[in-house]
């Protein structure tokens, strides 16, 4: 069974939603996941995932500073640096 890339990036999308706000294992999980495939994803999934970031730091939604954050500016940044890449490679 294949997924067409539209179903796969809605549910990676979903997940990371899933995951925001969460004090548990599950955002290092899912974005262990995602990260093999962010090269994979469309720039319009990395601008989704880029504005929930933005989202969750300016409603200070980050939860534990020590905990929850540190693991989604690093998230962010990641997405940042992909289409920073692929900047690059188009010119």
């Amino acid at each position: 069974m294949q997924i067409e890339i539209d179903d796969f990036e809605t549910l990676v999308v979903c997940a990371i939603r899933y995951c925001q706000g969460r004090q548990t294992y599950m955002p290092d999980l899912v974005r262990g996941i995602i990260r093999p495939c962010l090269s994979e994803l469309s720039d319009n999934c990395l601008n989704i995932m880029i504005a929930d970031c933005e989202f969750q730091e300016t409603a200070n939604l980050y939860d534990d500073e020590k905990i929850d954050k540190p693991g989604w500016i690093k998230w962010k940044e990641e997405l940042i640096a992909e289409k920073e890449r692929r900047a690059r490679n188009d010119k």
